[in-house]
Protein backbone atom coordinates (compact mmCIF):
# COMPACT_ATOMS: atom_id res chain seq x y z
CA UNK A 1 0.00 0.00 0.00
CA UNK A 2 2.99 2.39 0.82
CA UNK A 3 4.49 1.95 -2.50
CA UNK A 4 1.25 2.55 -4.39
CA UNK A 5 1.35 6.03 -2.62
CA UNK A 6 4.81 7.01 -2.93
CA UNK A 7 4.90 6.21 -6.55
CA UNK A 8 1.58 8.11 -7.29
CA UNK A 9 2.76 10.91 -5.25
CA UNK A 10 6.01 10.97 -7.00
CA UNK A 11 4.26 10.42 -10.49
CA UNK A 12 7.22 7.11 -11.01
CA UNK A 13 3.86 4.51 -11.00
CA UNK A 14 6.25 2.70 -13.92
CA UNK A 15 8.13 1.73 -11.41
CA UNK A 16 8.14 -1.70 -9.73
CA UNK A 17 8.86 -1.95 -5.92
CA UNK A 18 12.34 -3.11 -6.25
CA UNK A 19 13.22 0.22 -8.30
CA UNK A 20 10.80 2.01 -6.14
CA UNK A 21 13.12 1.24 -3.10
CA UNK A 22 16.46 1.93 -5.10
CA UNK A 23 14.88 5.52 -6.25
CA UNK A 24 14.25 6.32 -2.68
CA UNK A 25 17.37 5.10 -1.51
CA UNK A 26 18.94 7.00 -4.16
CA UNK A 27 16.88 10.22 -3.72
CA UNK A 28 17.87 9.64 0.52
CA UNK A 29 21.69 9.83 -0.35
CA UNK A 30 21.30 12.67 -2.98
CA UNK A 31 20.11 15.05 -0.43
CA UNK A 32 22.70 17.29 1.50
CA UNK A 33 22.58 17.33 5.13
CA UNK A 34 22.00 21.35 5.19
CA UNK A 35 18.45 20.34 3.30
CA UNK A 36 17.48 17.64 5.78
CA UNK A 37 14.70 19.34 8.47
CA UNK A 38 13.69 17.64 11.31
CA UNK A 39 10.55 18.75 13.35
CA UNK A 40 8.60 16.95 16.16
CA UNK A 41 9.55 12.92 15.12
CA UNK A 42 10.09 13.51 11.48
CA UNK A 43 12.87 14.17 9.26
CA UNK A 44 12.28 15.80 6.03
CA UNK A 45 14.65 15.34 2.93
CA UNK A 46 14.41 17.78 0.33
CA UNK A 47 16.34 16.53 -2.47
CA UNK A 48 16.23 19.18 -5.42
CA UNK A 49 18.18 16.76 -7.50
CA UNK A 50 15.31 14.26 -7.73
CA UNK A 51 12.62 16.94 -6.95
CA UNK A 52 11.14 15.07 -4.52
CA UNK A 53 10.53 15.91 -0.46
CA UNK A 54 10.40 12.66 1.49
CA UNK A 55 9.12 12.46 5.00
CA UNK A 56 10.66 9.95 7.36
CA UNK A 57 9.74 8.80 11.34
CA UNK A 58 13.04 9.34 12.94
CA UNK A 59 12.24 6.73 15.27
CA UNK A 60 11.81 4.09 12.84
CA UNK A 61 13.58 5.65 9.82
CA UNK A 62 10.89 4.45 7.36
CA UNK A 63 9.42 6.66 4.39
CA UNK A 64 5.89 7.93 5.98
CA UNK A 65 5.24 9.88 2.26
CA UNK A 66 6.93 12.00 -0.40
CA UNK A 67 6.02 14.31 -2.85
CA UNK A 68 7.12 16.40 -6.00
CA UNK A 69 8.54 19.50 -4.87
CA UNK A 70 7.47 21.29 -7.92
CA UNK A 71 5.17 20.12 -10.68
CA UNK A 72 6.16 21.56 -14.28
Amino acid sequence: MGFLRIRRNLDIVEFSDSETEAYLRKTILATHLDEIETKGKNHYFKCLKNNAILTVNSHTFTIITAKIINKN
